[in-house]
């Protein structure tokens, strides 16, 4: 039974004659899918003495970002941030979208996301751990790993925090490409693998008692592959964010959100269109009935996403600014025209270090004489806690920051309602000086209030989405599941292809939980796949 035969985002299951047919090949496993998940899954399997198969539709293997949850792995040691409690980031995590992910899902990836980092990082040369975000990476080093957010800022306490934010992220550097490739080479080193790059798996191969045991794919010549896979497919194909008709079924209110990929095609086509959902759905299984969940977090400007004053178009205050930019982004959606101002006055400095400590925080203040001392890194995102007045003066050079010498002047800039405008910050600042917001109830020590010159304006619109999250549904042990809840033996998924591990918003909980997730689940799909083979 198909949930949603007939629908036409779906289309139907190619029907592929048998003569078309121009190679025949076979392995232990089959992975479909050359990105962070697919990859895993590839070396897992390789390492583990099975002869793997990978479809990848694009030229060469996947990666994008460079954020992971890192947990207690060896970094994190190294880092003092392996001390936290995983039950409670769990619980958070489960808090914070709804209840509707699998709790089974995350507590396994809670309790095997250090080992997996620390495995992702064996066997490459050249990987420098730095321990500070703003240190310099040595001269002539190729991949290297630092922390986000370290040090914090001092008083930090994420239990007094409305929106818990567990700082174990690690980010690679300068990017995630290299060690991602790296992972691939050491899978292909071991001789068991085959790979099939600029070639599109098409439909998934079922015998006559229901198991999945195959795949045909098609080439860029024009050939068809028949492939089977004595122990397990397993799923890596992303998400499907790419599928115009497929994100407007799923997630109809982001159509005009702008989109960001980086991944493309043999047909130069950004490679997120959903094709494992597809495939798996035209074999019977059964997408997640929890709402889908945008991955489109607000990074904010120069001085960050969160805690500075925000006016709508209308010239009036919306919403408790202190929040994550997922969070901060979903209320500029919800707006008529999508669009908010950020204010900020010339006392920037001494708020920084009182912001609120997540993806899209500045908590930071450096000084230009530092920054060319070449002490610190002068590279460093406006996003990862650091904020200098030559970053404030290009910010303005640049045009997406606006600059005032009167708040009068400023409003007359954004094209805001004067009256409007001005009367909402007198207001936010009689909030400002009696230390408590009866209108949103923001904390006091993050009221910053809007009075003394020179004055900033940045015009937030629509954060980019980078993904679409909503999958196949799914388990723990990777598996995926039919319409009337059986597992379909042979088949298996990680990566945004998983169903049940994010629902209803993407979470910054713990920062970098997507990649973490495709790596664990990469390795899970095809540990599960060799034990119940046997």
């Amino acid at each position: 039974m198909n949930q949603y035969k007939g629908e036409a985002w779906l289309g139907e299951e190619p029907q592929i004659r048998e003569e078309t047919i121009t190679e025949t090949v076979s392995a232990d496993i089959i992975v479909v899918g050359g990105g962070l998940a697919g990859v895993a899954a590839v070396r897992r399997a390789a390492e583990m003495g099975q002869k793997v198969l990978l479809f990848e539709k694009c030229r060469c293997v996947q990666a994008r970002s460079g954020d992971f949850a890192v947990m207690d792995s060896k970094v994190a040691k190294r880092w003092g941030r392996d001390h936290l409690n995983k039950t409670e980031i769990v619980n958070n995590l489960m808090h914070d979208m709804a209840y509707k992910a699998s709790q089974n899902i995350l507590k396994r990836w809670s309790e095997e996301a250090g080992k997996a980092f620390d495995w992702y990082l064996e066997g490459l040369e050249d990987i420098a751990v730095l321990d500070r975000t703003d240190q310099v990476p040595p001269k002539g080093v190729k991949c290297y790993v630092q922390p986000r957010r370290l040090p914090l800022p001092e008083g930090f306490d994420n239990a007094q925090e409305n929106f818990k934010c567990y700082q174990v992220t690690a980010w690679i550097r300068p990017s995630h490409i290299a060690l991602c490739r790296g992972n691939f080479e050491l899978a292909e080193k071991t001789g068991n693998v085959t790979s099939f790059f600029n070639t599109r798996v098409k439909k998934l191969l079922k015998n006559g008692d229901g198991r999945v045991e195959g795949v045909i794919a098609g080439t860029r010549e024009g050939g068809l592959i028949k492939a089977y896979a004595s122990k397990g497919v397993i799923l890596a194909t992303g998400d499907y964010m790419s599928d115009e008709a497929m994100l407007r079924r799923f997630l109809p209110g982001m159509m005009e959100t702008p989109k960001q990929w980086t991944s493309y095609d043999m047909d130069r086509q950004p490679s997120n269109t959903g094709d494992g959902h597809k495939m798996a759905l035209w074999a019977g299984a059964k997408l997640q009935d929890s709402p889908h969940a945008p991955c489109a977090h607000h990074m904010g400007s120069v001085f960050g996403v969160a805690d500075f004053l925000l006016l709508n178009t209308r010239g009036k205050r919306f919403v408790n600014e202190d929040a994550p930019g997922q969070q901060l982004g979903s209320q500029i959606e919800n707006l008529p025209d999508k669009t908010a101002w950020q204010i900020v006055d010339g006392n920037w400095r001494s708020y920084i270090p009182k912001e609120y400590p997540n993806h899209g925080s500045v908590c930071f203040v450096m000084e230009d004489e530092e920054l060319e001392s070449g002490t610190v890194y002068d590279k460093l995102c406006f996003i990862d806690n650091y904020i200098a007045p030559k970053y404030v003066r290009k910010a303005v050079e640049d045009g997406v920051l606006l600059e005032a010498e009167t708040l009068e002047e400023l409003i007359v800039k954004t094209g805001l309602p004067a009256d409007t405008a001005l009367a909402s910050v007198e207001q936010y600042n009689r909030l400002c000086e009696q230390e408590e917001d009866t209108d949103y109830g923001k904390r006091k020590d993050r009221l910053f209030a809007v009075k003394q010159g020179p004055f900033y304006a940045a015009k937030f619109t629509p954060a980019v989405m980078i993904a679409a999250m909503g999958g196949i549904q799914s388990d723990e042990e990777a598996h995926c599941y039919d319409t009337e809840g059986a597992i379909i033996p042979g088949l298996y998924a990680a990566g945004n292809v998983q169903g049940n591990r994010v629902a209803v918003d993407y979470p910054l909980t713990v920062p970098g939980l997507s990649h973490s997730l495709a790596l664990v689940y990469g390795r899970i799909a095809v540990e599960s796949a060799v034990k119940e083979s046997r």
